[in-house]
């Protein structure tokens, strides 16, 4: 229930989750700051339009956070003491790994469930922290934005796609078929 126009939006990653993840936030009006450890990655944000700077500068910047990488520890403990009061982080890469929880649990003064799916953390300088859906797939944990029966679909349709394409491999022309 936050506004993103106007915001500035900090997306994690460059790869296809995040370059997806970056043009909507910009769709709705975010001024969206990539961080990115890969220096390709990274120069097709500045290609596709989009501020590229470290975590360490982003997390004084940003108001939303989203980790889409798949590595451990995106968002820690020296990113979280920098970030505004009131920031929203939430992670939709792998697992639960990307936005260090234990070093937040650490910082923290007073933790709170705020509503449900967010957890608010109060630090020692007073500025609090708000993680959707515990740093798990916040789409998947959350439901709104993608649930899981949408995923059913996606994953029946591709092992069928999978089925058809080798039942009919000797009569196929080589190229993209349409799903």
């Amino acid at each position: 229930n936050r506004l993103l126009a106007g915001s500035v939006f900090v997306v994690a990653g460059y790869g296809w989750c995040g370059k997806g993840v970056a043009q909507r936030a910009r769709g709705h009006g975010a001024h969206v700051i990539i961080t990115e450890i890969d220096p390709i990655k990274g120069l097709e944000a500045v290609m596709d339009g989009f501020e590229v700077m470290s975590m360490n500068e982003a997390a004084r910047r940003g108001d939303f956070f989203v980790t889409v990488t798949g590595c451990a520890d995106v968002i820690n403990a020296a990113h979280f003491s920098r970030m505004k009061d009131d920031a929203i982080v939430s992670n939709s890469g792998h697992f639960d790994v990307e936005i260090d929880l234990k070093a937040l649990k650490r910082l923290a003064v007073r933790q709170r469930v705020f509503r449900e799916g967010i957890h608010q953390y109060t630090l020692k300088n007073g500025r609090r922290i708000n993680v959707l859906a515990e740093g798990r797939l916040v789409n998947l944990a959350c439901a709104e934005g993608h649930p899981p029966g949408v995923m059913d679909m996606s994953f029946a349709n591709q092992a069928l796609a999978a089925e058809y394409l080798k039942r009919n491999a000797g009569r196929l022309a080589a190229h993209v078929y349409p799903v």
